[in-house]
């Protein structure tokens, strides 16, 4: 069992109004650790692509436990776990100063771009890799909108040219800042959990259409004011959750469960800034 280390440092445009790094940021993070990952261990992202395989995002979870601020120097850990059929799994952990703040699962799938199919995990050599064992984390991986629940359009997305990544699409991690924007009173909320399910492409100049629903929250009967649990399992006297989907020409492209708890405007003043 072996994990693969980056280091790097936050920058003051990686965070938002509160000094909390903004979603996309620390989901770049986790991806570029996977990129360098491939990089050094072979094959590459780009050897892949070059040969007309491509890797797209089957589903993203992250739970983060504490909030990354600017400056901040963070050891980002990322491993493969033994894959089933055409999904591969890849997992990640956030640390700073030995303690981690962030852990991370995704499945993703590779498509031959010159067939229209999906490869087998056992058809690519992924030998050098470290492998470890899949994380297990607070916020479900999988969910499934209830059958009454009821979405309200909250915004739109333009695709513009800077969103997209060599395959022509929005890129997978611009969806987390373009749906955590959407989150009522985002200025005093931070995000402590969000699970995505990519299901189709927006490609360059489409309208990602943005619809946000309120996840019922239900006391749980163990007393303490104000503690709910809602019904995706958390439990906690500030969270909130919500479900949003994404329409690209009238198909979902995306859902995801997002959960948000109140925060304070970040006042501490850090003597490296």
């Amino acid at each position: 069992m072996a994990k693969y280390k980056r280091h790097f440092v936050l920058m003051s445009y990686d965070v938002d109004a509160n000094n909390n790094a903004k979603p996309t940021i620390i989901a770049k993070l986790l991806n570029e650790t996977a990129n360098l990952h491939m990089r050094d261990r072979r094959p590459t992202y780009y050897e892949l692509f070059f040969k007309g395989l491509s890797f797209i995002a089957v589903r993203m979870a992250m739970e983060i436990k504490e909030q990354l601020h600017p400056y901040d120097e963070v050891d980002v850990y990322t491993w493969t776990a033994e894959g089933k059929g055409a999904t591969f799994f890849r997992c990640y952990s956030i640390e700073r100063d030995g303690v981690e703040l962030v852990r991370a699962y995704s499945e993703w799938t590779v498509a031959n771009l010159n067939t229209g199919k999906l490869c087998h995990r056992d058809e690519i050599d992924f030998s050098n890799y470290e492998v470890d064992e899949l994380h297990e984390l607070d916020v479900p991986i999988k969910f499934h909108f209830p059958s009454d629940i009821e979405f309200e359009k909250c915004g739109e997305h333009i695709v513009e040219y800077t969103d997209t990544d060599m395959n022509g699409h929005m890129n997978n991690t611009i969806y987390q800042n373009v749906i955590w924007s959407h989150v009522p009173d985002v200025e005093n909320k931070k995000l402590t959990g969000i699970s995505m399910r990519y299901m189709a492409e927006a490609p360059q100049c489409s309208t990602v259409e943005i619809y946000r629903a309120k996840v019922c929250a239900d006391a749980d009967g163990k007393g303490g004011a104000d503690v709910d649990t809602d019904d995706m399992g958390a439990r906690t006297s500030t969270s909130e959750s919500y479900y949003f989907k994404t329409v690209v020409n009238g198909n979902v492209n995306t859902a995801a469960l997002v959960r948000c708890a109140k925060t304070e405007r970040y006042t501490d003043v850090d003597k490296r800034i």
